[in-house]
């Protein structure tokens, strides 16, 4: 049998505090195997699933859905945890893409100010103002940057005044 680790081995190894440990024991996430001396000792076993506690919130997951995920009694009921984290990871990324096309627009913009001076940032106020309600997420672009900006190069056009 492999020699148990200490509190704080299992910590180092897992690269958390020797309190996260004890935390995650009194939420039930993880118990220590034995004691010895009246402290706590962990097998290997143990300490993969602290890392996979830490894996787990990586991805986003809250303590009561690592929580759900470890306790499941069936597949289906982990699979539906992370499936909501999924959805949500999905949505996340569709609104950062959207804020790196803002931001990228922006920087295709031949003028001082996006603001005021940018038709790609213009055309995006504009639809934002005729959007269906204030503060929701909006889509993606509908201009191209490029095409907006009239420049593939940065060229100014004659009578661009936005």
């Amino acid at each position: 049998m492999p020699p148990l680790m200490t509190i704080g081995e299992v910590g180092h190894r897992a690269h958390v505090a020797t309190s996260t440990i004890r935390y995650y024991e009194r939420r039930g996430l993880l118990n220590a195997d034995a004691r010895q001396s009246g402290q706590r000792r962990y097998r290997i076993e143990t300490l993969r699933r602290l890392v996979f506690i830490g894996m787990m919130q990586d991805i986003g997951l809250t303590l009561d859905e690592v929580y759900g995920i470890l306790n499941a009694a069936t597949a289906t009921e982990w699979k539906s945890i992370a499936g909501q984290r999924l959805a949500a990871l999905d949505e996340q990324i569709a609104q950062l893409q959207h804020a790196r096309g803002l931001l990228a627009a922006a920087l295709w913009c031949r003028f001082d100010h996006p603001a005021t001076d940018c038709k790609v940032m213009g055309a995006e106020i504009d639809r934002r103002l005729d959007g269906p309600e204030p503060g929701k997420s909006h889509g993606p672009l509908g201009v191209d940057a490029r095409e907006a900006s009239g420049s593939q190069k940065g060229t100014a056009h004659e009578g661009d005044h936005r």
